[in-house]
């Protein structure tokens, strides 16, 4: 088996140490960084939310196999050339203030980061604020945002309303998620799409972004 379908495999299998040795291998057999990342790590990724959808894995198996996902992606990364870092879009992603859950964020984040875009963490918690100085500041074209409680629905609202006074919520494309939220609240509040996973999250920017980079 060679180093790409090892990769592949590996993420499939949520097997770190494996990643990690394949990860190294590549550098040093110079198989270019970007296409490991591509076809390796980033297609085993594409398989695990294929076998989350129907129902093969569950949310265990995904946390795992984002994490074996994410040791490749640190070390490859570090290999990228400036003319080999090319991005779909770029995404500011976070759990809204008020809310401290952020397993199903992280995972969304490493699905979005192996699939071609750039990731701008804020992390739980986050005030709008925070979410407006932080697009401003990478010139994002995404906003992800997830909440897993009814009271923090506000602090979504909030983000939404203070976009619009920055003038910032016509230059971006939105995406909200969490168990709190529907496609109804997302209708509701004027975002632009609802993903129930990350899987889904995936799929829909890239439906928009397609194969475009920025």
């Amino acid at each position: 088996m060679d180093v790409i379908h090892g990769l592949r495999n590996a993420v499939i299998e949520g097997n770190e140490e494996s990643v990690i040795e394949l990860s190294n291998k590549a550098i040093k057999e110079n198989i270019p960084p970007k296409k490991a990342i591509l076809e390796g790590l980033a297609k085993g990724m594409q398989i695990v939310g294929e076998k989350y959808e129907s129902k093969e894995y569950f949310l265990p198996e995904i946390i795992i196999s984002a994490d074996a996902c994410r040791v490749g992606m640190e070390i490859l990364q570090e290999k990228l050339k400036e003319g080999d870092i090319s991005y779909k879009a770029t995404v500011v992603i976070g759990t809204v203030h008020g809310d401290i859950h952020e397993i199903g964020k992280t995972i969304t984040r490493y699905f979005l980061e192996a699939s071609g875009y750039k990731c701008v963490d804020c992390g739980r918690n986050v005030k709008a604020e925070t979410f407006i100085n932080t697009i401003k500041e990478n010139n994002a074209n995404v906003l992800a945002m997830s909440t897993m409680m009814t009271p923090t629905l506000e602090s979504m609202k909030d983000v939404m309303k203070k976009l619009n006074d920055a003038g910032l919520r016509d230059k971006l494309k939105i995406i909200i998620g969490g168990a709190a939220v529907d496609d109804k609240f997302r209708e509701e509040i004027g975002a632009d799409f609802y993903a129930k996973d990350a899987n889904m999250a995936q799929r829909l920017l890239d439906e928009y972004f397609g194969g475009s980079s920025t």
